[in-house]
């Protein structure tokens, strides 16, 4: 083999040939005068695997065309000599290859094919076309999940006979809306309310129509209130609403609507008319969610034993009734 002058100069620390080795998405190899390779660029180490320096060149290679001959190929180092290398896996990948002779070593310069380069262009589209396809899967699988834990999480929030809030999620809003009202020392107002001889309803009339009363008060309740009110069903024929931003004045007046409207609303479609009872109290400083309860709760029970179909507004130090 006889040498051939490069175009580049490949030194140790040259920019170049810093470049080659270090970034440069070609093969590079060092052969001895023997075709021993004995060193190798980081993209060769990639694709050809990291033990591929030590190996004979010969070794690593499939001719596509010819029996490979290394001088031939040094001799005739402006043609590019299609090779296929053996690389991890067992997969065949093709590469031109130009070799050079200089200071007894042979240096071996490879790129991908432009065949090759389209299959690989048409894995990668492929393979780009199946992630997206999977990753529309994957979000519409998400949104999936997202309705279902909404709609979950509702359940667990929500009375299934009256659609209001239930007594659990009642009992977590009113220790959230208690401590932004103490920090911002807003008003907050509490109303229970008691469908009045409702066991009579029950006995009289069904089961279905107390089921109808229920859920045609609660409707009454729940188009009455504003967005930032929360009326829930606090068990059996108790309902209980939460009133931000609101004095006792102002939600004694809101009972009152509610009182008067009940009657006109005809619930057992009899003309017999249905009534409910309500106690009204606001928060006063200081004070727990029990103990608000409990007077709000002490202040219907007066309204419910002292004729009914009426508003009681609390008094503070009242002791609570035990049963309606």
């Amino acid at each position: 083999m006889t040498d051939k002058p490069l175009d580049i100069a490949v030194k140790p620390g040259a920019p170049l040939a810093q470049y080659l080795i270090d970034q440069a998405p070609v093969l590079f190899l060092v052969l001895d005068q023997n075709g021993i390779i004995s060193k190798v660029n980081r993209f060769a180490a990639r694709q050809l695997g990291p033990d591929t320096a030590g190996k004979a060149f010969q070794e690593i290679i499939v001719d596509f065309h010819h029996t490979f001959r290394l001088d031939h190929a040094v001799a005739c180092s402006e043609k590019a000599h299609l090779l296929g290398f053996n690389t991890p896996g067992s997969k065949i990948t093709t590469y031109r290859c130009h070799f050079y002779l200089s200071t007894g070593q042979v240096l071996v310069f490879g790129h991908l094919d432009m065949d090759e380069i389209s299959s690989l262009t048409n894995e990668l589209v492929g393979a780009n076309q199946e992630l997206n396809n999977l990753t529309r899967k994957l979000n519409k699988k998400n949104r999936e999940l997202e309705r279902a834990n909404a709609t979950i999480l509702e359940l667990t929030r929500t009375d299934p006979l009256t659609r209001l809030a239930n007594r659990r999620y009642f009992d977590e809003r009113i220790e959230q809306v208690i401590s932004l009202t103490a920090r911002k020392s807003q008003p907050l107002s509490l109303i229970m309310t008691d469908i009045d001889k409702f066991k009579t309803v029950n006995d009289t009339y069904g089961h279905d129509a107390g089921d109808r009363v229920l859920k045609g008060y609660a409707e009454l309740m729940k188009t009455s209130t504003r967005t930032e009110d929360l009326v829930a069903r606090f068990g059996g024929e108790e309902f209980i609403i939460l009133l931000p931003l609101t004095d006792i004045h102002d939600a004694h007046a809101y009972a009152e609507r509610i009182r008067l409207a009940l009657p006109e609303k005809d619930l057992l479609e009899n003309g017999h008319p249905i009534t409910a009872s309500f106690g009204v109290s606001q928060l006063m400083p200081e004070e727990d969610s029990k103990s608000f309860i409990k007077r709000t709760d002490t202040a219907l029970y007066k309204a419910k034993t002292t004729g009914r179909n009426k508003t009681v507004i609390a008094t503070g130090g009242e002791t609570p009734h035990q049963d309606s």
